[in-house]
């Protein structure tokens, strides 16, 4: 997690690396949030914005990523001024940064110890490249936690009560600076929670994670999870557990 002084620029921050004999592929397959990840890899630093639908990566050979996912504030001041990207991946000029992490993962080889070093290289990248946000760029920040973190916010009028601004600002707020619509947030949110309930509890019917998760019955959230992730329920849970090939 970041510190203090990067809280309202980043999220969180993920790594990974992989190893795959030659010819062996694996897909990874994602519904990210609603927030655009900056990720070094070894040739390039992209920032990519929230994406309608699931993202699938195909991973072979050896590789690694380190990535932060941004608060909504930071990502106008990487893009220079334009707010968001949804669908999109933007190329970030940062050629020290690449040599920087390329150097700790080749020097450290204890992975957890590598990426506690690339991520304080990336924390500190951050801090230089985007100034703290003003007001207008923390609500935005305020508005997707709230609807992320409280299951009971379901609607446009209860995103704005809470937050003690209009349903118009509130919306406004949601589409200039994170991308999507409030109403579409807080589909994605509720998915991003049933689709984890699903994962921990692999016994549990589909019909009592439903009732748990706010839909009004199972077929109303197959028929979600379809639109989303073009998968039934039941595929994402064989997707879950079945091995990477």
């Amino acid at each position: 997690m970041p510190d203090a002084l990067l809280a309202e620029r980043v999220r969180w921050f993920w790594a990974a690396s992989w190893h795959l004999p030659h010819g062996v592929t694996s897909e990874q397959t994602l519904l990210p949030f609603a927030a655009a990840n900056l990720a070094v890899e070894p040739t390039d630093v992209t920032l990519s914005g929230p994406s309608a639908s699931t993202v699938a990566t195909i991973l072979k050979g050896s590789g690694w990523v380190v990535a932060a996912n941004l608060q909504p504030a930071a990502t106008a001041a990487l893009l220079g001024g334009q707010t968001v990207i949804p669908d999109a991946t933007r190329i970030i000029v940062a050629a020290d940064l690449i040599a920087e992490v390329a150097q700790v993962f080749h020097r450290i080889e204890d992975f957890d110890a590598a990426v506690d070093a690339t991520v304080a290289a990336l924390s500190a990248w951050i801090v230089q490249r985007v100034p703290p946000p003003g007001d207008s760029a923390i609500r935005a920040n305020r508005l997707l936690a709230l609807i992320e973190n409280d299951p009971n916010v379901t609607t446009l009028g209860e995103t704005a009560e809470a937050l003690h601004i209009s349903p118009r600002t509130a919306q406004r707020i949601a589409h200039d600076d994170i991308g999507m619509s409030v109403g579409r947030i807080i589909r994605r949110s509720r998915l991003q929670r049933t689709l984890q309930h699903a994962r921990e509890s692999p016994t549990e019917s589909l019909a009592a994670i439903a009732a748990a998760n706010g839909y009004s019955d199972h077929s109303h959230m197959a028929a979600e999870l379809r639109t989303i992730t073009r998968q039934t329920a039941t595929q994402h849970r064989a997707a879950v557990r079945a091995p990477n090939r």
